[in-house]
């Protein structure tokens, strides 16, 4: 008997999610279904927590009226609609309806936040509701005698340069020009399934952490600090590889190091598919040696691209994501104080650099950027985070760490070595 109740229950839910309805207009509202990918990000939310969120600041001077940036939101919105998106649907018939809230805009004053840092910053780290909540929000914030505009997306509807599309398309709103939209609804899933994807080039698992500072294995959550950079961006990335695997080896001895690069998969997508705001963010696996060289680092990453590895990370057996029960995509208090306290990881760190964004996309009438900076979305099985962007001769580089493994002074602390380091290079 139970058994039959599991299959009709089933068969149930299937049915509700064919038949999705949008209440206000009776028309189907059905958008896409969610990759792999984003089922584990959904996965991912807590209670108070939704730690897989995309969190960019465009930090300026001047005024940006309250209306007027809520109008220009909605229009973004109205044409980029993987933006207004809910989750609906149950088990493996959960779908992304593009009927769900429009983005909503708040105002803050935060005296105490000097945007340096995620101490004392607002909304990091706060709850997003799939099922709930707009999945875009948007805080405009008043600090250090600055304007920061927030933009928070879930990370399961879209990703970074999703998520800054978006803002470049309210900017041109702003500015009185036409937004560029957006009409694809592929993800990374899509394009792995029709692009040969190339074995995995290294094997994850026992890395060294770069950070050595007192262990704190019972705290939850990440930080980050960040700094400015004024020195030669030539071979960025290779250079904070190289500089952090040196500090690796020289905090922790000999042993494995494994960078992440984050890859954007729409290079990979036809020109008659436009622009997709959905996650398409594939990755760069690189192990590095301690005799690798800065220019070995660079034409290993440019060889990787060549053959594709930035797919290599998504297998066949991933489909099945869907079906699995959210707590095995999050790891345990137990699990995490263990990996804390053993000091090996599956990778070494995460490192993503934007180039340089272009102030003037992020420009309007009475508003001049001064940056766009991001906030490392919080893993807490990664050591160590470092994102980049550049904006003329200026990087803004942050180092984001579990809480476990870092305070807020080891991570000022850290940035000032960083900064010394890159600049001897």
């Amino acid at each position: 008997m139970a058994a039959w109740y599991r299959i009709l229950k089933a068969w149930y839910s299937f049915w509700i999610a064919l038949t999705a309805v949008d209440n206000n207009n009776d028309t189907m509202s059905f958008y896409r279904t969610p990759s792999p990918l984003e089922f584990s990000y959904i996965a991912s939310d807590l209670p108070d927590t939704s730690p897989m969120v995309n969190q960019f600041f465009v930090h300026g001077a001047g005024h940006i009226d309250r209306q007027q940036l809520q109008d220009a939101l909605i229009k973004a919105a109205e044409v980029n609609p993987g933006m207004r998106t809910r989750l609906k649907g149950f088990w493996g018939w959960r779908y992304w309806d593009d009927a769900g809230p429009l983005p909503v805009l708040e105002e803050i004053d935060a005296p105490d936040w000097d945007g340096m840092s995620s101490e004392n910053c607002p909304r990091l780290g706060e709850v997003i509701d799939p099922r709930k909540d707009a999945l875009c929000q948007v805080s405009l914030i008043h600090a250090a005698g600055d304007v920061f505009l927030l933009f928070r997306t879930h990370h399961a509807i879209s990703d970074g340069r999703g998520t800054v599309h978006f803002m470049h398309d309210v900017f041109r709103i702003l500015r009185g020009e036409a937004p560029m939209g957006s009409t694809s609804k592929i993800t990374e899933w899509d394009i792995a399934l029709r692009e040969e994807r190339p074995p995995r080039p290294v094997v994850e698992g026992g890395c060294l952490p770069v950070l050595k500072c007192e262990k704190h294995p019972g705290e939850r959550g990440c930080r980050w600090q960040r700094f400015y950079w004024d020195g030669d961006q030539n071979r960025f990335t290779a250079k904070l590889i190289f500089t952090l695997g040196q500090l690796a080896r020289e905090n922790h001895g000999d042993g494995k190091v494994l960078f992440r690069i984050p890859a954007d998969l729409r290079r990979y997508m036809k020109e008659d598919e436009g622009f997709s705001v959905a996650n398409c963010t594939g990755a760069l696996d690189l192990e590095i040696t301690a005799e690798t060289t800065m220019n070995q680092i660079r034409s290993s990453i440019v060889k990787a691209m060549r053959q594709k590895e930035d797919l290599s990370p998504f297998k066949e057996d991933q489909k099945i994501a869907k079906w699995l029960p959210g707590a095995m995509f999050r790891q345990s208090d137990e699990s995490l104080n263990k990996l804390h306290a053993e000091g090996r990881y599956r990778m070494t760190g995460v490192i993503s650099y934007m180039g340089d964004v272009g102030e003037e996309l992020f420009r309007c009438p009475d508003f001049t950027p001064k940056s766009l900076f991001g906030a490392p979305i919080a893993l807490e099985n990664r050591p160590i985070f470092v994102g980049a962007s550049t904006h003329g001769n200026v990087t803004s580089i942050f180092v984001g760490a579990p809480k476990a493994l870092a305070s807020q002074q080891d991570l000022q602390a850290f940035c000032a070595v960083l900064a010394e380091r890159l600049h001897a290079l």
